[in-house]
């Protein structure tokens, strides 16, 4: 029983003291199922050339040069900044801060110096872009929903934390190393620095948050009725588009790993979906001490940054690889791995979130009848190796002999 009382303990110190629901964990499986259904089904028609590559890529610019911007503008404009919790994404920003400048530090530090400055720069992108909008609002919008509905409009605010102010940091290292691997030199520091604003202006995700921003106050947070239309149907169109192309963009990937490559993989996979989610929930619990900080909402908040943390890697970090032909094997293969791995962590981050909320008795007789099936099989499974392993070994012994 210390056991169970343990994992009790664990998660209540995790959540803190529960007060009304936090999350409606009913509906994270069908939502899951949904996402990676879709997901399964774009790998499906990419792998069975149903979809062909200049197919594939033509979807993926309607999605990124259409159908996300206007999404983007359409959330923007209509934003209510009046219910917005600013602690929360000063918290969110710190900590990607945070693990960007580890990641960044410790890759500079680490690498060899003939690629260290691309390394440093695709690695820290890596560890810090999560799949914001084609993943991460449809569990948002499943678990939230019902109970703390605001937090939608958080998927939009932090986005763009990323876009416009850790990755042109990345995008310069990458910029210095190819300067550095040029034979004749034609940038300067200044043309770099040029370079690296011109890039990031030239997004079409960037630029239409500018401009939705600047339409909030310009249309009264009210989009015209003769727009209405037009911008609802190219950002409804985003879900669907989006996950299916996250699924062509994964097949082949994980040919492209090798032995070489398997420990920085390793050590990418943890910083995005081990410690982004801790750091981003310590960074809400310490910069969060206003008004929220004896309110459910606090806490409620806490496990959002942690869930939020755990989003998977967005494709768009395979692309920036593809356009300065750096660290293309790591990335791509840690996205994929990092897509299918964020399920089931998600998923029982959200039960372990939702422990306290529980009531105790049915929770540690569940756990009691777990404990005794598991050690049933475990007992079967130890008595069979017991058993057939000496055979085996005297098998082996008999061949060699003969």
């Amino acid at each position: 029983m210390t056991d169970y009382y343990f994992t009790l303990c664990y998660c209540n110190t995790l959540t803190g003291p529960a007060a009304g629901p936090h999350m409606s964990i009913d509906k994270l499986f069908p939502a899951l199922l949904e996402c990676f259904g879709i997901i399964l089904c774009g790998y499906i028609a990419g792998r069975g050339d149903i979809i062909t590559e200049s197919q594939a890529k033509g979807l993926g610019n309607f999605v990124s040069k259409f159908a996300l911007p206007a999404l983007l503008f359409k959330n923007m404009v209509l934003l209510d900044f009046r219910n917005v919790i600013w602690a929360f994404l000063w918290s969110v920003l710190v900590a990607k801060v945070t693990v960007f400048v580890l990641v960044c530090v410790l890759t500079l530090m680490v690498a060899s110096p003939d690629n260290r400055y691309s390394k440093a720069g695709l690695y820290a992108i890596f560890a810090t872009q999560s799949n914001d909008f084609a993943l991460g609002y449809p569990i948002v919008d499943a678990l939230y929903r019902s109970t703390y509905p605001e937090y939608l409009q958080y998927i939009y605010l932090v986005a763009p934390v990323s876009l416009m102010l850790l990755n042109p940091i990345g995008f310069a290292l990458c910029e210095v190393q190819r300067w550095r691997q040029a034979s004749h030199p034609q940038h300067s520091s200044l043309g770099i620095l040029g370079v690296v604003v011109l890039q990031v202006l030239k997004n079409p995700i960037v630029f239409m948050v500018i401009v939705g921003i600047i339409s909030h106050f310009a249309l009264g947070q009210q989009i015209p009725a003769v727009l209405s239309e037009f911008i609802d149907g190219l950002a409804n169109s985003f879900g669907g588009a989006a996950l299916f192309y996250l699924g062509l963009t994964m097949v082949g990937q994980l040919r492209k790993l090798t032995r070489d490559t398997g420990v920085a993989l390793i050590l990418l996979i943890t910083a995005k979906l081990l410690i982004m989610p801790l750091v981003c929930k310590d960074m809400v619990d310490i910069l969060d001490t206003g008004v929220n900080s004896t309110s459910a909402n606090h806490t409620s908040l806490s496990n959002f940054a942690f869930l939020y943390g755990v989003f998977p890697t967005a494709p768009s970090v395979a692309i920036y690889a593809g356009h300065y032909n750096m660290e293309l094997e790591v990335v791509t293969s840690g996205m994929v791995i990092s897509t299918f791995l964020s399920a089931p962590i998600m998923y029982v981050s959200a039960w372990l979130l939702t422990i306290p909320l529980m009531d105790p008795t049915p929770l540690v007789t569940e756990l009691e009848n777990v404990s005794f099936n598991i050690s049933i099989v475990s007992l079967i499974a130890l008595v069979s190796a017991f058993e057939f392993t000496p055979v085996l070994w005297l098998d082996q012994w008999d061949r060699e002999e003969f």
